[in-house]
């Protein structure tokens, strides 16, 4: 019996699943639990320790990623869930990560079941090394690395190049892109300071994190100022000044 978790932050792709699992695999599949919040996902992974994972990668408050990414329990087999982009599924491919297309039909349930079937006590590659491999796919040329980002109905993935600036929004992030383009994304500012801290961005102020390389001025009237390339002047606070100085003078070095 395969022991099965299904997650994901819409109620009627968890129904469709474990419908399609009860009338397909009934004997050989169990869904142990489902959830449609990700942080309670993670909780019934380490509580179940299943040998199969059905998961969302796109949910508000964690990406399925850091839902795998912050689990210590990983031996299990995971198959992603995902909206149709022809950009993410041959990320999935080439990663090696199983996935399925909403919205989820019968054929595609069986290739994969069949597909977990075959697996199932084989030795595979940790998930954290798949994962590192999705990632550094989803990343292009040096230079043109990519980012995703969930929004409320789906994944987007950009080029960190193209990001002027981030600003904090409660516990959303706001991604401001050229030609008055924007993003609005669940993960906090904290997130992506962590995440772009080795891409020449800085944190100049509570609300705001910057790309060095998409700055026009620092203005040092009333405390100091950054002028970005969009023509948007965002405040540098005292605390941050200093090392902000330093940080420009080792961009220029």
């Amino acid at each position: 019996m395969i022991r099965t978790i299904i997650i994901d932050d819409e109620p009627s792709a968890i129904n469709v699943l474990d419908i399609l699992l009860l009338r397909k695999f009934k004997g050989e599949v169990q869904v142990v639990a489902k959830t449609n919040s990700p942080f309670e996902g993670k909780e019934l992974i380490e509580k179940y320790n299943p040998d199969l994972v059905f998961l969302d990668i796109e949910m508000p408050g964690m990406s399925g990623v850091d839902v795998v990414r912050n689990c210590t329990y990983t031996n299990f087999h995971l198959v992603f869930i995902t909206a149709y982009d022809a950009y993410a599924v041959e990320a999935f491919e080439l990663s090696a990560l199983d996935y399925l297309l909403k919205p989820i039909g019968a054929d595609k349930l069986e290739r994969v079941i069949k597909k977990v079937k075959e697996n199932m006590g084989r030795a595979q590659s940790p998930l954290q090394a798949q994962l590192q491999s999705l990632e550094k796919i989803l990343k292009g040329p040096k230079g043109n690395e990519k980012i995703s980002v969930s929004t409320a109905d789906k994944i987007i993935f950009i080029n960190v190049s193209e990001i002027i600036y981030c600003e904090a929004s409660g516990a959303y992030t706001n991604i401001f892109l050229g030609k008055g383009k924007s993003i609005l994304t669940s993960r906090t500012l904290g997130d992506f300071e962590s995440q772009l801290a080795s891409q020449n961005f800085f944190r100049i102020h509570h609300s705001y994190l910057i790309n060095l390389n998409r700055v026009k001025e620092f203005q040092r009237y009333e405390g100091g100022y950054v002028l970005m390339e969009n023509d948007i002047k965002l405040e540098v606070s005292q605390r941050k000044r200093k090392d902000f100085l330093e940080a420009i003078d080792e961009l220029l070095l």
